[in-house]
């Protein structure tokens, strides 16, 4: 080594020394470079790469100084300071594991203790547990490192096992938790307690703290620390009793921990061990002291501990508080102490639930332990059998399952064998039950409760002398036993007679059963049973009280209890003593039954379905629950569940007359009239002829059925059916006592009667229901004390005279029984509501007659004081209404509609507004109250009044008819669909609704045809021919149902039909409209110019052209004042029909005159013009063939765009073979470019036609379809074509079939449809002529038929289509 070398190796030292960290780096890589062998210069370089946090070269350093011949122990000190530095655990850990392992082989023990302190305190400070423990256990006896523990510094062995099971059992808890709360979140990982036992049974399989336990009670018992031991054996018994269920070995893991337990046990350690003991003692009292005492005395807060002292006291123990130690416990033994407890305070119930509790923490001792408990399990199975003995019959099965069980695991148990006994008994099994019985017996002739037993048997099976001989023996045998006395008694009181009466005997012995044992709740409700007999129903009562307060759930006493509330009318009591025995024990047949008729009364109505259906939960064939139910559903209003209970009654029972009375008030409901109806016929089946009870409700309710029968059929439109189901109403009622309701219904139905005959189709026959009713109303009446007040109002509007106006019309007749009826109902009412209601329905009734008066057409002036004495007397019965009930919403009603007739606005105002008031929810009062505004002209307030009509009710028409009334006044266009609103409301259209509509839609034709004439489509789209054809319907309801006296209806009809291309029912209704139009009124000629034009449009042009003459007579003779255009329409058509019927000269000079109007109407000069021409061309002589011709041009000079003029100039040229006039007309036609232009394509085929040129006429109809492929009149006039060419036309016909379907479908437009004369409905013209092209050219008679039903189901009314079906 040279002196430099040395110098320089100094001087890195000394750079180290001082901190100079780099300058030391550089020296120790120069004389690397001089001697790269040198150790003393690796390690100098390792520690300045440390400092510089040169990692990677510093590893490389002291790795290479570790491999030299020289190394030494500063090589892996160095290292193990490095990955220190670095802040590398892993790399440092096993540095200081080599560097402990150096220290060692070097015997530097001290050294090597220091560095494993390090060590261990790495992994404190990582909290990696389980490498600590891995540590740890490498210094155990087993581990390399044992030797260090030879340390004066160093901890005894046994405290590293106690570190190790502290660390492991604290990784166990934190892992648990950890995991539990991460799992809980994921989908579907049940619940947290699930979750949690899940987890720690994973962690438990693999933890080792049970391992290391044991290693360390093996230490304490080598090093022989007695308390040591104990106390780590308690740690290791409580951990192993924890982690049992994880454990492979079971059986040797339950030996050791029983073994741990008896260890513990004998040396007074561990509460846990006392319990376990307790639990494996089974209930040997011999077992139980020393282990109970020792616990008390040792743990006194032990879990355990209190319900050990209450075992102590065996038998003065309360029930809760033997439940509440239980709880505390979590314990089978103590779970078994409650159910003893339970079975001694014959809380029966109690004893049952606590013995479900025992079994299933008994299951889960014995599957974790793996031993049997059979002394505990047959307490607590003899414990529940005899409660389920006691709580009555219906569980006799499960106790004869228990019996049975306890006798297979110990045939000689008597008390089974006696249970047993009685439980076949109580099923029925009587001879089986005293065989048993018998032999228990005459085995053992002292056993009192066995001869009891047999008494219980013998009196079940109908043997009280065998009974009473039996239970005398169990008195004899034991005389202080109050069940055998009780039983006795119960013996006497089925033998009855004296043995009732007599007081030593039933009495007798219930006595002294009360005295023996006064907690028996049986003997108190037989000493009730007792006074009941007696009539001493105070005493009795009290008796049942005793015996319920005993046992709430008592089966006998408590239906007794109740009934006795229920009778003398203490609901309240007998509700609190349902509930209470209902909170007691759910399953109670009896009290759920009598609480749910109960709340029925009361009408809380909820609580009583839940009752019922908890009652219906113990016995699903119980009818009499079922009805309750139903009543219950109907009261809240779920009607039609309430008619599924009310099905299930009768399929439960369908002889049962209250099951089918209830399905018909339910189906009534429901507004199932018909099925109702059946019900009441089926009730009526089930009923025996002498049965008076139900003959009363079954009447009322079928005529009530019936009337709502006849709301139906009205609102169905079958008039005839309503009016049968009101006569069948008053047949059913006639002969019922019941008054007030008999003659409500009788009003109903002469109320429906009278609104049927309202009806102008439907005359409603007399019948003798009427007159029968009427004379028995009289009769009535007259016996009945009339007041005053009464007298007064009905004589101020006396009845005979207004029958006397009859004049053989029925309505008067169902007039006057209503009358009659509502009278009765007045005098019979017995509430003051009842009465209010009544006097309001006899104003109404007044009301009608008044109003039949002024719709009869047989009304005389001399009726007028009538009337007004009808309507005076009708507002004194809505006054009288008023005044018993200020809130009665009707009475205000008829008297703001009484005052309406009457122009007293100020009191229809108050009156209406009174009724709004009083019925929020009402319609009819705001609809009334808007019809009065809006007749004195408030349209403001009147929308208003309609538009909240509208909301109360969407179906009611009023409304809609009065927002429909305001629209037409203010001209809106929605006035159209409102009062369309109004006519498709079921069953509520009116007059005048249908006669707006009619209007309506009639206006906006005329506003059509108007756009039409400047340029529009004529033809109607698919809505709007639909609301024609309602339009139609509409007026033809209105001229049916009104007696349109002023002939107006039919003509607007007759408007109507000629718009749908109807002629000849037009023609028919305008003849109808004449009739009822004086001779000289104006209208009547307007009338017969629409007779006429109809007449004409339907071909009668003969008729047509008489009908135009009358008008203009009728015109020439009053002179009135004609319009215009009406004058000039009249003359045209005029012209016309003179023309189409030949009248020729006279057509030409009615053209004349309407060619001049045309100087004020320019737009209509070129058609009248070309008109003309026509007529001149028809009369055929050359010379008005050439003026026809000249007159024809000089008007397309004028006018040279109109294409009508110009297809007459091209007829006219190929009928006078003029081939230049023909190519002119061709060639102008051809420049309008008109979209769509038929005339020039349809005057084209007629050319190629006459010409004998069928490819001419080809070529041009291909041209127009291949411009227009969707237009369907093209097809059409294709089709045509070909049928004159004698071609198949079956193709193009079919194309424009189909174009019209998807048209009505809305997939294309019409707009390019022809426009026809006077055809509006063109594309049903379309169809029908595609039907008739193919009915004409199929082959087929099929296809040919039903192409012309096609056409019928279009258009019956045409007679063309009807001809081709011949």
């Amino acid at each position: 080594m040279s002196v430099i070398f040395k110098a320089k190796l100094k001087a890195a030292k000394t750079a180290i020394s001082e901190k100079n960290y780099d300058y030391a780096y550089d020296l120790c890589r120069d004389l690397l470079e001089l001697d790269e062998s040198n150790y003393n210069v690796h390690i100098l370089l390792g520690v300045s790469c440390q400092h510089l946090g040169k990692w990677a070269e510093g590893d490389k350093v002291y790795q290479r100084a570790m491999q030299m011949p020289k190394a030494n122990i500063l090589a892996w000190q160095g290292i193990s300071a490095l990955y220190e530095a670095s802040g590398d655990r892993d790399k440092y850990e096993q540095a200081l594991r080599n560097l402990c392992d150096r220290y060692i082989s070097e015997s530097n023990l001290e050294k090597a203790w220091e560095t494993m302190q390090k060590i261990i305190q790495l992994y404190e400070t990582s909290q990696d547990g389980r490498k600590l423990v891995s540590i740890l256990r490498e210094l155990t006896a087993e581990g390399p490192y044992h030797k260090l523990l030879a340390q004066a510094e160093a901890p005894k062995e046994t405290e590293i096992w106690e570190r190790m099971y502290e660390v492991e059992y604290g990784c166990d808890e934190r892992m648990i938790e950890t995991e539990t709360k991460k799992r809980k979140t994921r989908l579907g990982a049940g619940t947290a307690a699930q979750v949690r036992a899940e987890v720690r049974a994973e962690v438990f399989a693999q933890s080792g703290v049970l391992e290391t336990l044991a290693g360390l009670v093996a230490k304490c018992i080598e090093d022989g620390d007695m308390e040591q031991l104990l106390t780590n054996e308690q740690r290791f018994f409580e951990c192993l009793d924890d982690r049992l269920d994880v454990v492979e070995q079971r059986d040797a893991a339950v030996q050791q921990l029983l073994n741990l337990a008896s260890d513990l046990v004998t040396n007074q350690r561990c509460a846990r061990a006392y319990m376990l003991m307790i639990e494996m003692a089974d209930n040997q009292h011999d077992k139980l002291v020393p282990l109970a005492e020792s616990l008390i005395t040792l743990f006194p807060d032990a879990p355990l501990v209190e319900s050990m002292r209450l075992w102590q006291t065996d038998g003065s123990v309360d029930v809760d508080a033997a439940s509440s130690a239980a709880k505390k416990a979590n314990s089978p033994f103590a779970q078994m102490l409650v159910v003893v407890t339970a079975a001694r305070a014959r809380e029966h119930r109690r004893c049952v639930d606590a013995a479900v509790s025992t079994r299933r923490l008994l299951g889960i001792f014995e599957a974790k332990y793996g031993v049997s408990l059979p002394l505990v399990r047959q307490t607590v199975d003899l414990a529940a059998a005899d409660a389920f003995m006691e709580i009555g019959k219906e569980h006799a099965s499960d106790a004869e399952a228990l019996y049975r069980s306890c006798l297979e695991a110990d045939p000689e148990n008597k008390r089974a064998a006696l249970g047993l006994g009685l439980a076949t008994c109580a099923l029925g099994h009587l001879e089986e039950g005293r065989v048993l019985l018998r032999r228990l017996v005459e085995t053992d002739p002292d056993n009192g409760r066995a001869w009891g037993g047999l008494g219980a048997v013998l009196l079940e099976s109908g043997d009280a002398e065998g009974s009473i001989e039996a239970y005398q023996h169990a008195v004899s045998v034991e005389p202080e036993t109050a069940m055998h006395h009780a039983g006795l008694g119960a013996a006497y009181w089925q033998m009855g007679g004296e043995f009732r009466t007599d007081k030593q005997y039933a009495f007798g012995s219930w006595l002294a059963a009360a005295r023996l044992d006064a907690t028996l709740a049986s003997v108190f409700g037989g000493l009730g049973k007792c006074y009941a007999e007696q009539g001493d129903s105070e005493r009795a009562k009290r008796c049942f009280v005793k015996a319920m307060s005993l046992d709430c759930t008592d089966s006998e006493s408590g239906p007794r209890l109740a009934d006795i509330y229920i009778r003398s009318g203490q609901d309240d009591l007998c509700e609190k003593l349902l509930v209470t025995a209902t909170d007691a024990y759910f399953s109670l047949p009896w009290a759920w039954r009598r609480l749910g008729f109960l709340l029925l009364r009361q009408q809380e109505y909820e609580r009583a379905v839940a009752a019922f259906q908890n009652a219906l939960s113990a016995n699903r064939s119980d009818c009499v629950c079922w009805e309750g139910l139903c009543e219950a559903y109907l009261g809240i209003g779920r009607i039609h569940t309430a008619v599924k209970v009310a099905q299930k009654i009768v399929d439960l029972d369908s002889s049962r007359v209250s099951g089918h009375w209830l399905s018909a008030r339910a189906c009534m409901q429901a507004h199932l009239v018909d099925k109702a109806l059946g019900h009441f016929d089926q009730a009526q089946d089930c009923t025996a002829a002498n049965d008076n009870l139900w003959k009363r409700p079954l009447a009322i309710g079928r005529a009530e059925c019936l009337v709502a029968l006849t709301e139906r059929r009205f609102t169905d439109g079958l008039f005839a059916q309503a009016a049968q189901a009101s006569f069948d109403a008053l047949r059913v009622i006639k002969d019922i006592d019941a008054e007030f309701l008999k003659w409500s219904i009788v009003l109903s139905a002469c109320t429906w009667l009278v609104r049927l005959q309202a009806q102008q189709h439907l005359v409603v026959s007399a019948s003798k229901e009427i007159a029968e009713l009427v004379q028995i109303a009289n009769q009535q009446l007259a016996e009945l004390k009339v007041p005053q007040y009464l007298a007064e109002i009905t004589e101020a509007a006396a009845l005979e005279p207004r029958v006397n106006q009859q004049h053989g019309s029925n309505v008067y007749n169902q007039l006057e029984l209503a009358e009659l009826a509502a009278r009765l109902r007045v005098l019979l009412a017995e509430s003051t509501s009842l009465a209010s209601t009544a006097w309001t329905d006899l104003g109404y009734v007044l009301y009608a007659w008044n109003t039949q008066f002024h719709e009869s057409t047989l009304l005389l002036e001399k009726t007028q004081p009538m009337s007004t004495a009808l309507l005076k007397a009708a507002g004194d019965c809505a006054v009288a209404a008023i005044q018993l009930d200020t809130n009665n919403a009707r009475a205000y009603n008829l008297q703001g509609s009484i005052a309406t007739l009457t122009g007293d606005i100020a009191l229809a105002q108050h009156a209406f507004i009174m009724a709004t008031r009083n019925a929020p929810l009402s319609a009819m009062p705001w609809a009334n109250l808007g019809f009065l505004y809006l007749n004195y002209g408030d349209v403001e307030l009147a929308n208003k009044a309609f538009a909240r009509a509208q909301m109360l009710e969407p179906d009611f028409y009023a409304g809609w008819l009065g927002q429909a009334i305001i629209a037409e006044q203010l001209g809106s266009a929605e006035c159209v669909d409102l009062y369309e609103a109004c006519l498709l409301l079921e069953g509520a259209s009116t007059d005048i609704a249908d006669f707006g509509y009619a209007q309506q839609v009639w206006k906006c034709a005329v506003e059509r045809n108007e756009n039409a004439n400047l340029g529009h489509s004529r033809v109607l789209a698919h809505g709007e021919q639909n609301r024609l054809l309602l339009g139609i319907y509409a007026a033809r309801r209105f001229v049916a149902r009104s007696n349109d006296s002023d002939g107006a209806g039919s003509y607007l009809l007759g408007m109507l039909l000629e718009q749908n291309s109807e002629y000849e029912c037009a023609a028919d209704a305008y003849s109808q409209a004449l009739k009822h139009v004086s001779a000289n009124d104006q209208r009547r000629w307007a009338i017969l110019a629409s007779l006429a034009r109809a007449q004409c449009s339907a071909e009668e042009f003969a008729a047509s052209v008489d009908t135009y003459a009358q008008a203009a007579a009728l015109l020439e003779e009053n002179q009135w004042d004609i319009p215009v255009t009406q004058w000039f329409g009249f003359l045209l058509g005029r012209s016309l029909s003179l023309f189409f019927a030949q009248q020729l000269e006279e057509s030409l000079g009615m053209f004349e005159q309407v060619l001049a109007l045309t100087e004020s109407m320019p737009e209509q000069h070129a058609s009248v013009g070309v008109m003309l021409a026509q007529v001149l061309w028809a009369l055929g002589t050359d010379e008005h063939r050439q003026l026809a011709r000249q007159h024809l041009v000089d008007t397309m000079a004028e006018h040279p765009d109109y294409s009508s003029g110009l297809a007459t100039l091209f007829a006219i040229g190929m009928l006078s073979d003029d081939a230049d006039l023909v190519s002119a007309a061709h060639n102008e036609l051809s420049k309008l470019n008109i979209e769509g232009n038929h005339d020039l394509v349809r005057l084209e085929s007629y050319l190629a036609i006459l010409r004998n040129d069928p490819l001419l006429g080809r070529r041009s109809l291909s041209r127009a379809l291949y411009k227009s492929p969707d237009d369907a009149s093209l097809w059409l006039l294709t089709a045509d074509f070909d049928v004159l060419c004698s071609r198949d036309a079956s193709l193009p016909a079919q194309a424009a079939l189909r174009l019209f379907k998807q048209a009505v479908r809305g997939h294309h437009s019409w707009s390019s449809a022809p426009m026809p004369s006077v055809v509006n409905s063109a594309k049903l013209q379309v169809a029908v002529s595609a039907l008739n092209v193919q009915a004409q050219c199929s082959d087929d008679i099929t296809c040919r038929k039903s192409a012309a039903n096609k056409a019928i189901m279009y258009q019956p009314w045409a007679e063309y289509n009807w001809s081709m079906l011949k």
